[in-house]
């Protein structure tokens, strides 16, 4: 008894005095006290050698020991008593049920696992059909049109804005921006019927849109650029459709020529003995063929 008694009298002044100690640790100057440079109980205190800032430093109210300058406080006082309980809490609510969130029994969950997920059927690949052998020529919209209105594109000294009649109906007019204004008179353009496709892509040329394009030849003529109407045949209407001899037109074009099929087309358009062909057939309408001013020399291309 009287060992227990002292004991107890002996642990009572031991903690008076670490509490004096750090009482007086905070009144002293930190330069003036020696710092404590790692923490004995650390295995690795014999080898490791912190920079110079770096040292030890014990929380007075829990004993916790921080490194300084990092830890400014216990970074949890009074938490270090409690037992893993503490972080079960903690991390309660990212913790997702075995049981997928569903209680057991519950339709589509399995014991220890979510809803079971059903598997999908593989849909089987069909075959791809054979590439059509058809003329891409098929494809382009080629028809006599009219040009009635021509007006200049603001800021170009390049661009007409053209209002194209492409039928015999008031609504079967087209916007049309062409890069003819170095090359063809405003007059000689104004009133003329010219050859046009009209199911290209609808394109923004300087601000306007393009819903049509007019043929032309083109060919260097000496060192310069020559570029000229193709012309249409005498007794031809606005909206008569354009082929070419020996190719079947097609029932129904496609809303949309695309460009593969196009430039397709435009490497075979072609100048020859004055007439527009393409792959050397024949192009024109029910009136006739269509053909070239009569200064473009054969192998010119339309465009």
């Amino acid at each position: 008894r009287a060992r227990a008694a002292m004991a107890a009298v002996l642990d009572e002044c031991v903690n008076k005095v670490e509490s004096l100690i750090l009482e007086v640790a905070k009144d002293m100057n930190a330069a003036d006290i020696p710092k404590m440079r790692v923490d004995p109980d650390d295995p690795w205190a014999d080898i490791w050698a912190p920079p110079p800032h770096v040292y030890k430093e014990r929380c007075a109210d829990t004993g916790y020991l921080m490194t300084k300058p990092f830890e400014r406080n216990n970074p949890m006082p009074g938490k270090f008593d409690q037992t893993c309980e503490y972080i079960v809490k903690l991390l309660k609510p990212v913790i997702k049920p075995k049981s997928g969130g569903k209680e057991a029994g519950g339709g589509g969950s399995i014991p220890g696992g979510g809803a079971k997920k059903e598997k999908k059927e593989k849909k089987e690949k069909q075959p791809q059909p054979p590439q059509s052998d058809e003329d891409p020529f098929v494809k382009a919209k080629l028809v006599v049109a009219k040009v009635v209105d021509v007006a200049h594109v603001e800021n170009s000294d390049k661009l007409y804005l053209c209002k194209v009649q492409i039928g015999p109906g008031e609504e079967d007019v087209k916007q049309v921006v062409t890069g003819l204004r170095k090359f063809v008179p405003e007059e000689e353009l104004r009133g003329r019927k010219v050859l046009c496709i009209l199911n290209l892509k609808v394109a923004k040329l300087a601000g306007q849109t393009s819903e049509a394009m007019i043929l032309a030849t083109e060919a260097t003529i000496g060192e310069e650029l020559s570029v000229k109407l193709v012309n249409v045949p005498d007794g031809a209407d606005v909206g008569d459709a354009v082929g070419a001899e020996g190719i079947e037109p097609a029932a129904t074009y496609p809303k949309e020529c695309k460009s593969k099929f196009w430039d397709a087309v435009k490497t075979k358009l072609t100048v020859r003995g004055g007439k527009a062909t393409y792959d050397g057939k024949i192009v024109g309408c029910a009136a006739g063929a269509c053909f070239a001013d009569a200064s473009v020399p054969d192998g010119s291309f339309i465009k």
